[in-house]
């Protein structure tokens, strides 16, 4: 069950828990990208509005937050169906470029598109915050992707790294997949995803410290992978798919 809304003390919580978390990531993340020679990052977000925090409660003492900035509530809100309704041919192509090509068309922003990919890298995310007999836990990072990369069996095309748009490209709503895969798992908005993605990170053994699980749903069992960055101690996704449909699951 959601709560649109937590308290002004609820919230101030969690903003101290994740803060040194979200820091020791901005300084790791750069020191990577220097290693790659990659441009570093110069701005990254601790703070979130309270409007855009989700509250899930599991049962009396296990509850998890969605933490949202507003580039990525956009594009789960907004974006995506917005570029599969006037881009069609943009997904399910099997190539990331084809749809950054949709996304940047629908998006309105004021860059080219080589700029564009890079502020979706760097900033489009969202956390999820475990709580446990209310004491903050676990942090899971919701990256739009990771990166974007040549295809392995392709080199003539792309695909999505990580992130929510790597596992979107197992899902779709009316038969239209949601990135740049062909599977057919309808679901009924992008924002549900997420929510289930939340739900399968908390179905994992913490204490076998395991980087992946299985999680049942009433039409299939799902898989999701993830890893830790053992310096700010934040999971990233790898990978959320449906491993097998199922029937009459109880």
């Amino acid at each position: 069950m959601a709560n649109k809304f937590i308290s002004i003390q609820e919230y101030d919580a969690m903003m101290a828990y994740i803060k040194p978390k979200l820091q020791a990531l901005w300084i790791h993340e750069n020191e990577e990208r220097k290693k790659r020679g990659n441009e570093l990052i110069n701005e990254f977000q601790f703070g979130f509005p309270i409007i855009d925090i989700a509250h899930y409660k599991i049962n009396n003492s296990r509850n998890f937050y969605l933490i949202f900035n507003s580039s990525f509530l956009k594009i789960i809100s907004s974006s995506i169906i917005k570029a599969i309704d006037n881009f069609p041919d943009k997904f399910g192509t099997g190539d990331a470029n084809d749809v950054i090509d949709a996304l940047y068309n629908v998006s309105g922003y004021h860059g080219d598109r080589e700029a564009y990919i890079g502020y979706l890298e760097q900033n489009a995310c969202c956390y999820i915050v475990y709580r446990e007999n209310e004491k903050f836990d676990d942090i899971l990072r919701l990256d739009i992707f990771r990166l974007i990369l040549p295809c392995k069996d392709d080199s003539k095309k792309y695909e999505f790294i990580g992130g929510l748009l790597h596992a979107l490209k197992h899902f779709s709503i009316n038969g239209k997949n949601l990135s740049t895969g062909n599977d057919i798992h309808n679901i009924f908005d992008v924002y549900h995803v997420v929510y289930l993605i939340g739900m399968a990170f908390g179905t994992r053994d913490r204490k076998k410290n395991e980087s992946n699980s299985c999680q049942t749903l009433s039409d299939a069992i799902m898989h999701i992978v993830f890893y830790k960055e053992e310096i700010s101690s934040v999971f990233f996704l790898v990978s959320y798919y449906k491993k097998k449909s199922v029937k009459n699951v109880s």
